[in-house]
């Protein structure tokens, strides 16, 4: 049986690779924890996933863990204590998984990795510079590594920001102010993903290995401007949401001070990365923030209503 080793299983993105992967027969799942025995992980595990003892650290760990897996899910994040772990977990990962037989690596990178200089305010000297740098240089692992099949899918801005606890970085006022300061225009527009819809394309991918080889491709599943999004907020939380537009000299006080600013200007002009019409030639059903929101009832009520 096709068996898929997913980092992040209890994560934002592996956790929407593992739902799908439960859903479809004939695929297995497995995933590492530090502590198996964690909640988290008791509820993966009973609902099928096969946890080993473990991270992307300890090498001893990932061989036992990914043997006897055809598929491997890659998605990680930058350490800000040590901003080399990254590109080192993936290598390992790589090689791991090329020794004990994988067939299919799928990279889930970030928006437009392989075009960073085309971006109006792209500043290589930043700290989001540095994370993206590190996608860039992940994906080239990947096509490099010599597995049968690759793939690299590039997802947008995840719904899921504006819940617990993504929301707190994203928006860091929103919950307890209901504000939202931007540097972005109003009529900018968001590549907004649900990241149900990775996990369908995760599925899709492992599923069909020849027609996901070698493509390399953004993700969304809807464009938003950000009074939209709030708009949304403030109907299923009753609470009106208020967006505060920086001005251009703000935003010049601020920006050598905040790296978050650094990252929300480069959404300026993220949506001339994404073909819309691309996404939807896959054929793949795509979600909705409107009906995100009702699905994500339960998160949405720890979020805004503690």
């Amino acid at each position: 049986m096709p068996t898929i080793f997913v980092c992040g299983a209890t994560g934002t993105q592996g956790g929407a690779l593992v739902s799908n992967i439960l859903k479809s027969p004939g695929l297995k799942a497995h995933a590492v924890a530090r502590d198996p025995s964690s909640e988290a992980s008791e509820a993966l595990k009973a609902r099928g996933v096969t946890i080993f003892k473990g991270d992307f650290n300890d090498e001893d760990s990932l061989r036992v863990a990914i043997q006897g897996c055809t598929g491997l899910f890659i998605n990680l994040a930058l350490d800000l204590t040590d901003l080399t772990q990254e590109v080192a977990q993936a290598k390992r990962l790589l090689s791991v998984g090329k020794k004990a037989g994988v067939e299919h690596v799928i990279y889930s990178s970030g928006i437009s990795v392989d075009q960073l200089e085309r971006h109006r305010h792209w500043d290589p000297s930043s700290l989001i510079a540095r994370a993206l740098l590190n996608k860039r240089e992940i994906e080239h692992e990947v096509r490099t590594a010599g597995f049968k099949y690759y793939t690299i899918i590039r997802p947008g801005n995840f719904m899921t920001n504006v819940l617990t606890p993504l929301v707190n970085m994203q928006y860091p006022e929103l919950v307890e102010k209901a504000e939202v300061t931007t540097p972005l225009a109003p009529d900018v527009l968001f590549p907004m993903v649900d990241t149900d819809d990775i996990g369908k394309f995760g599925v899709a991918a492992f599923q069909d290995p020849e027609r996901f080889n070698a493509k390399e491709f953004e993700i969304a599943s809807e464009l938003m401007r950000l009074q939209d999004v709030m708009k949304a907020i403030s109907k299923v939380t009753g609470r009106d949401v208020k967006i505060n537009y920086m001005s251009q000299e703000e935003i010049d006080n601020q920006i050598s001070t905040n790296p978050l600013l650094a990252g929300q200007l480069l959404f300026s002009d993220i949506v001339e990365f994404v073909d819309m019409d691309s996404v939807r030639a896959w054929g793949i059903p795509l979600g909705t923030f409107e009906d995100f929101l009702p699905r994500e009832r339960e998160r949405v009520a720890q979020t805004y209503f503690r």
